[in-house]
């Protein structure tokens, strides 16, 4: 064998930063992050309502996304008119697999409920039999810089500065928050005893990404009853929230849309407002591949739309109550 390695000793010297050249680009990751087209995910496979129908028209869209890209990767995805390629942010270099994980749960759980607080509240008002009761219980930690060990994603803030979040709105919470660069947070966390609470002193960097938090809304009672089905682990995220009130609310009141196939995205926030999400791009070319016949998005979105001839109906909507007076109109 050494006798061999000596006699090819040119050769194995040429070869080996080709190899290693090719090594790089394989394996070593970059600061980029890549999103592309992924699939239709169907609502009715998630929600069941007592004595109802949920409607099979509706799904919500998903994109796949993934960092840190190596350099590979990118440059095939560079050449892509479907991947869109950005630098990764600081929070992103700065949350792990499992804490990314643990965002997208958090964010599917606040969409959903949000989702069936929005759909109840809004089909009331055409059946009064039609009931809904939650509550506000703080806001999830959704991201901290990694340094601040005590405090983790998915703990609930229950108190800042010795106020109970219980006494303000989420919107006021948020506000003040962000009008402090010092705080004393008290947080609730479930762990397999039971629940802890603890208190955490807080002091933004001047380099660093603010923290981000989600209200926690907790169903108490709706009628007609629902219940979540699908727990599906790999899909998370708040972008099918308009989606998922349009189909409750439409299964609420046995609305009828035929065989239309409607797609869309974008954030369902407690006011009733639409907000943007990522990946809008991706997600247009997804309801083309999966065939939609409507795409309802958020009109903030509006001027990311590309020129491209789009096979399918476009509405653009900036609240809920705009998307159902949509629906109402084009399917009574």
């Amino acid at each position: 064998m050494n006798k061999w390695m000596k006699d090819h000793q040119k050769i194995l010297i040429i070869l080996f930063f080709p190899y290693l050249f090719l090594l790089f680009l394989l394996v070593t990751p970059t600061k980029f992050s890549l999103t592309a087209p992924g699939g239709l995910t169907p609502v009715y496979e998630n929600v069941m309502i007592e004595t109802k129908d949920i409607s099979q028209n509706f799904y919500t869209i998903y994109v796949v996304s993934y960092h840190p890209m190596t350099p590979f990767q990118k440059m095939v995805s560079d050449v892509s008119e479907r991947i869109s390629v950005t630098r990764m942010t600081k929070t992103e270099e700065d949350t792990s697999w499992k804490e990314q994980y643990l965002q997208g749960q958090i964010t599917k759980e606040v969409s959903l409920n949000t989702s069936v607080i929005k759909a109840y509240e809004l089909a009331h008002l055409k059946d009064d039999s039609i009931r809904v009761e939650y509550t506000y219980q703080g806001a999830y930690v959704y991201y901290r810089p990694s340094r601040i060990e005590d405090l983790e994603i998915g703990d609930v803030v229950v108190a800042i500065n010795g106020q109970s979040l219980l006494d303000m709105s989420y919107t006021q919470f948020i506000n003040l928050f962000y009008s402090l660069s010092t705080v004393s947070l008290e947080i609730s966390r479930n762990i397999d005893s039971g629940k802890i609470t603890k208190t955490i002193e807080y002091q933004k960097l001047d380099d660093e990404s603010w923290m981000y938090f989600y209200p926690k809304y907790d169903i108490v009672n709706t009628q007609p009853k629902i219940e979540y089905t699908n727990e599906n682990p790999w899909i998370g995220g708040p972008s099918g929230g308009m989606i998922q009130t349009l189909s409750i609310y439409s299964g609420l009141l046995n609305l009828n849309f035929g065989d239309v196939k409607i797609a869309g995205t974008g954030t369902i926030e407690i006011d009733g407002s639409i907000g943007k999400i990522g990946g809008i791009v991706q997600k247009l070319y997804t309801a083309m591949d999966e065939k939609a016949d409507i795409f309802i998005y958020p009109s903030g979105h509006i001027s990311d739309i590309p020129n491209l001839s789009f096979p399918y109906e476009m509405v653009a909507v900036s609240t809920i109550e705009e998307a159902v007076n949509w629906l109402h109109e084009n399917f009574e």
